[in-house]
């Protein structure tokens, strides 16, 4: 089967500070800023890759965006992501972290057989677990939206990578996304409740410095340099909208369609939007 999803395009993350989140993500991580409305309480940031962070500050008796409340729609708390960094830049992503501040902890993800594929991961403001992962630009598999252009100083941030959602049904998760969604399932771990899908047309192998981009769905776990899995999340991908709608409609699950695209509210409370075209296309 191919999977209908192509891409990830943007993440929505909750937090409790708009102002110093969009310091953050401005000065420390190197994110251009594309919108700012703090009566609204939103922010909006703009990777090279054109992806896109969005931030949402929770106030009471109104929707940070009119058009999602109709799905209840929130930035996710707690959530575990990664950004993507050229191979060989990993040691100016340390110094810049140190020269901003930030404590950072290291993690070997390879196998023993592969090179050492390190996970640098530190947090942001608002509790949100970050990663930099680095990724081979000259690697065949290569997603649909190309990680961006290197930035001259700071953050050598390229794109967005992965993100990291939690889900109290498992088994359910399991069944639904590839089922509902047509998510491309490649794993699950032995030791934990913990599956991959891969954000393309295939399932395909993580590491090896891969561009490829991936949803990671877990049961409420600490994971790995004690990150957790997002929960209400709001995410959207890049994707074969009619042939989305189509398994959404088929599951039941509480939706709507207009001219920006597809959004479903999965049972567990994250918001999937899908769309036809990247941002920046």
């Amino acid at each position: 089967m191919t999977s209908p999803i192509r891409d990830l395009l943007s993440l929505t993350l909750e937090v409790n500070h708009l102002q110093k989140a969009r310091d953050f993500y401005e000065k420390v991580i190197g994110l251009q800023v594309l919108s700012f409305d703090e009566d609204q309480g939103n922010c909006t940031l703009g990777f090279p890759s054109g992806q896109r962070l969005n931030l949402w500050m929770p106030v009471t008796r109104q929707q940070n965006s009119e058009r999602l409340s109709r799905v209840r729609a929130r930035g996710g708390t707690h959530v575990h992501w990664a950004m993507q960094i050229p191979r060989g830049t990993l040691q100016r992503a340390r110094e810049h972290l140190g020269q901003s501040g930030i404590p950072w902890q290291e993690i070997n993800l390879a196998s023993e057989d592969q090179p050492a594929d390190i996970g640098l991961y530190f947090w942001d403001p608002a509790f949100h677990g970050l990663e930099l992962r680095e990724v081979d630009l000259q690697d065949e598999r290569f997603p649909e939206v190309p990680p961006g252009d290197l930035p001259e100083t700071g953050l050598p941030v390229v794109g967005l990578r992965e993100v990291a959602l939690a889900f109290e049904d498992y088994q359910g998760m399991k069944e639904r996304l590839p089922e509902a969604y047509g998510f491309a399932f490649l794993k699950e771990m032995e030791e934990r409740n913990f599956a991959q899908f891969t954000l393309g047309p295939e399932p395909e192998r993580d590491g090896l410095f891969t561009c490829r981009r991936w949803l990671y769905a877990w049961d409420p776990q600490v994971g790995l340099a004690d990150m957790l899995g997002g929960e209400h999340a709001t995410v959207q991908f890049l994707a074969d909208v009619d042939a989305v709608e189509a398994r959404v409609k088929q599951a039941g699950l509480e939706h709507f369609r207009d001219q920006t695209g597809l959004v479903v509210r999965d049972p567990e409370g994250h918001v999937f939007e899908f769309v036809e075209e990247a941002p920046n296309a």
